[in-house]
């Protein structure tokens, strides 16, 4: 009896009582199991949050530079999204963006380049002005005004000229292979003659004398040469478009003239003089402005007559 009355003391339910009672004759509510999502999730500092904050449900994207942090006003949200009607979805303000959508890489419509100029799209570039004049136009130009200089240089010099034409056909008599080594040391010998050096070197001086004058005069009264004239193009200010003055016509007869003059009459940095004067010459195809380095340093560009602006 002692064993079977231990027992029902320790088993309600042997003794015939509600298991489900409690100890003051209430009954507890069933338990309900616990949701997954209702377990606290373990929380970690952030290195993205200020203070070492934990991280939030929805984990922010790293700080980009000109955007607005987490949690700063103007972040774009659901919430806030305007609707078609106008009005955002709820009383919060949301983002707007302050000119159309475009496609990606393009700017927006209306939106200025770099330094203030029209932005372009990928493959376009800027057009060149009309008004100037183009490559072949300057050479051909520079041609005409280069033959009519050597033709009144070889005027001036027509005696010691023809002079110098004889002892050339005297050699080329002599020694019908120009080749051999008999001939070879007769042209050496004439190259380097007095007479042949104090020849070429006045006639050379005179040809750059009469194109300094020639550029200098011409640009100052009609603004081109006669090579300009022909091909229909002039010399006008960057700035204004205006007739250039003596200055500027001193500066870019001067500037044009030192590369050749430099190439043909010192021979110790002959190199020098030749580089020189393709780089002027070349610049004008490179320049936007259509501007070689003697019209840069006069200020001055090469436009087309037809469009000329007084």
């Amino acid at each position: 009896m002692t064993q079977h009355g231990d027992t029902a003391d320790r088993n309600p339910a042997a003794a015939g009582s509600d298991p489900a009672a409690l100890a003051d004759g209430s009954t507890p509510e069933p338990q309900q199991p616990l949701a997954v999502d209702s377990v606290p999730q373990p929380q970690y500092p952030s290195p993205y949050l200020e203070g070492g904050a934990s991280i939030p449900q929805a984990y922010p994207a790293p700080p980009q530079p000109g955007m607005p942090s987490f949690g700063s006003a103007g972040v774009p949200s659901r919430v806030g999204r305007p609707q078609p009607g106008g009005q955002p979805a709820s009383g919060v303000q949301g983002f707007q963006q302050p000119y159309p959508r475009q496609p990606f890489g393009q700017r927006p419509l209306g939106q200025p380049g770099t330094a203030g100029r029209p932005a372009f799209g990928i493959g376009q570039r800027a057009q060149r002005d009309p008004a100037l004049a183009a490559g072949w136009e300057r050479f051909l130009a520079a041609t005409v005004d280069w033959l009519l200089i050597l033709g009144v240089s070889l005027l001036a010099f027509l005696p010691p000229m023809l002079h110098l034409w004889r002892r050339l056909e005297a050699i080329s008599a002599s020694y019908p292979n120009l080749s051999s080594s008999g001939a070879q040391a007769a042209m050496d010998s004439f190259a380097r003659s007095p007479a042949t050096v104090s020849t070429l070197l006045h006639f050379w001086l005179a040809a750059f004398g009469i194109a300094l004058v020639y550029y200098w005069s011409m640009h100052v009264a009609w603004g081109a040469t006669v090579g300009k004239l022909a091909l229909g193009v002039a010399v006008v200010t960057a700035a204004g478009r205006s007739k250039i003055g003596i200055r500027a016509a001193g500066i870019r007869a001067v500037a044009f003239l030192a590369g050749p003059a430099i190439f043909v009459l010192v021979a110790p940095i002959q190199i020098l003089g030749g580089i020189l004067w393709l780089s002027d010459n070349g610049l004008a195809m490179l320049d936007g402005q259509g501007q070689s380095l003697h019209d840069k340093l006069a200020g001055t560009v090469v436009i087309r007559r037809r469009r000329r602006v007084t």
